[in-house]
C-alpha cells in the first residue's frame, strides 16, 4: 500500500510540473520570441514588437501568431525567416495586411 501511495504522489507532482511548464510555455512575450527565434537585427525585433503590439489591439489574431510561432521555433535554421514569412502568408490568407 505505501509504495502505491508513493506511486500515486509521484504522478500527481509529474503531472502538475508538465501543466505549470505548459502554461509557461504559452506566454507569448517580445522576449520569449525573441530569444527563441534568434533575432539577431534591430529590425528583426521591431517586427515582433509590431506583431504583439497588433495582437494586443485586436487586429491580429493570437492564435495564428502562436502557431506560426510555434512552426517557425522548430526549424533546424533561421527561425526568424520562417516566422515572418509565415505570418505573413498565413495573415494574408486572412485578409490582414502584414508590413
Amino acid at each position: 500500500m505505501n509504495r502505491l501511495c508513493m506511486y500515486l504522489l509521484a504522478l500527481v507532482v509529474g503531472l502538475a510540473a508538465v501543466s505549470i511548464r505548459a502554461e509557461d510555455a504559452g506566454q507569448l512575450t517580445a522576449e520569449n520570441m525573441k530569444v527563441a527565434l534568434h533575432t539577431a537585427t534591430p529590425q528583426e525585433n521591431g517586427f515582433i514588437e509590431r506583431v504583439l503590439d497588433r495582437v494586443q489591439r485586436g487586429t491580429m489574431p493570437l492564435d495564428l501568431v502562436k502557431s506560426t510561432f510555434q512552426w517557425a521555433r522548430k526549424k533546424p535554421r533561421k527561425q526568424f525567416y520562417y516566422f515572418k514569412q509565415g505570418l505573413i502568408l498565413r495573415a494574408a490568407e486572412q485578409g490582414i495586411h502584414i508590413q
